[in-house]
């Protein structure tokens, strides 16, 4: 569930800057989408190859 919620709190984070930044609401989607799900995909790999 941590991991989960790292990913939402990163891609708001995220979306929130990019959305600050270019006032363009549907790349600010994008971007928060993008950095959510690499951040599942980067800790799940972390996880499982840890010896």
């Amino acid at each position: 569930m941590a991991v989960f919620l790292a990913g939402l709190a990163i891609g708001g984070i995220s979306g929130g800057v990019t959305y600050g930044l270019t006032t363009d609401s549907h790349l600010a989607a994008l971007a928060a989408s993008v950095a959510a799900v690499l951040t599942w995909c980067g800790i799940a790999t972390l996880l499982l190859f840890d010896d």
